[in-house]
């Protein structure tokens, strides 16, 4: 599925915009992309369309919403992938300068080697489930196991 970024077409940078802001910023491209005001209609018309679509979408403050969660779930993962990676760099750095400060500073091979043996860890889905339990195991405690089928079908043995 190919997501558009709305608030790009509208003109924001980011999605912390009030639908205030969002009915200014479409009544100011609908003037400027409306096919009657053009020379170039066909490319006007496709970006008023544009423009009329994301009004329609981030206009409501349901739907904002669910674009929303829908962009961070699909498209936010990978930007916050990359904005992690380029934290997980600035942490290293502040990292080794700190060991530098209290033990000497280290040859810069070896801090290199550090920095490339990590990796950065995603966290995955929630997983949500229902576990029979009588009143006795609530209180004095139990251990049950639980079996999940992971994406490539191997079994996953989780105990809780």
């Amino acid at each position: 599925m190919i997501f558009k970024d709305y608030y790009k077409i509208l003109g924001f940078e980011t999605n912390r915009v009030s639908v205030d802001d969002i009915k200014v910023a479409y009544r100011e491209q609908a003037k400027k992309y409306h096919p009657d005001l053009n020379d170039n209609a066909e490319k006007a018309e496709e970006r008023f369309k544009d423009v009329n679509e994301a009004y329609r979408i981030l206009g409501n403050p349901s739907s904002k919403k669910k674009y929303d969660r829908s962009w961070n779930r699909n498209i936010g993962k990978d930007r916050n992938k990359e904005q992690n990676a380029n934290n997980m760099k600035s942490a290293d750095t502040i990292f080794s300068e700190a060991i530098n400060m209290f033990f000497g500073a280290k040859k810069e091979k070896e801090v290199k080697e550090v920095t490339k043996n990590k990796k950065v860890q995603v966290k995955g889905d929630n997983i949500e489930t229902s576990i029979g339990v009588s009143i006795e195991e609530a209180f004095f405690g139990t251990s049950k196991k639980i079996s999940l089928r992971a994406v490539d079908r191997k079994n996953e043995n989780i105990y809780s």
